[in-house]
């Protein structure tokens, strides 16, 4: 008899113990749980050349646990808190908006003051394609945007030197005005660009 009570008293442990847990069949498309973890853990990187420095530093620290901030914290000897750390901006880092914006337009600016003052038809047509080309490719998407559209309204003047220098000028104070940046005196785009100042000062 006690061997029937002990076969009996074992059932009743095996069903007790499957309903407070059920088998489970994971199906074939869910995801492990360290999975979804790493994959939340993971978030997708700001876009470095679509923001300026600071919005890119503080949406990088926002990846960061409080616990992180505070050791970054213990470990400056001079107390310095995680904004100064965070936003020190070195010579040796991937270009955020407002540098490639800065670095794109002295680029710009220099091909046009380069540019031929009778231009070929060869030459003429290259610089077509390069204007045209750049918000196909620019980094910045928001950018390559507004520039596209100006093109669609203001061409490229590519008849000669004075005229291209002349319309990148335009463009460039086009995108200054939505800015709400200072407008440069395009009659001194020369001397800015390729001449050098007047007071001679870039000599």
């Amino acid at each position: 008899m006690s061997i029937f009570n002990n076969i009996y008293n074992s059932f009743l442990v095996f069903i007790n113990s499957h309903q407070r847990s059920p088998l489970k069949i994971n199906n074939v498309n869910e995801k492990p749980v360290d999975n979804i973890n790493a994959q939340h853990s993971q978030a997708e990187v700001p876009c470095r050349s679509c923001t300026d420095f600071r919005t890119f530093s503080r949406m990088r620290r926002q990846e960061f646990s409080q616990s992180q901030v505070h050791s970054l914290n213990s470990q400056s000897k001079d107390n310095n808190d995680e904004t100064k750390i965070l936003e020190h901006q070195r010579d040796d880092c991937p270009l955020d908006k407002d540098e490639l914006g800065r670095s794109t337009w002295k680029l710009l600016h220099t091909i046009a003051a380069t540019y031929s003052d009778e231009p070929s038809r060869e030459d003429q047509s290259n610089m077509e394609q390069f204007i045209r080309l750049i918000p196909k490719v620019y980094p910045c998407e928001i950018c390559a945007n507004d520039f596209s559209e100006i093109l669609t309204y203001h061409p490229p003047n590519i008849s000669s030197q004075k005229s291209f220098s002349k319309w990148m000028c335009e463009v460039h104070n086009m995108v200054n005005r939505k800015l709400e940046k200072p407008l440069f005196d395009c009659s001194k785009v020369n001397e800015r660009w390729r001449d050098g100042w007047a007071d001679g000062h870039c000599e």
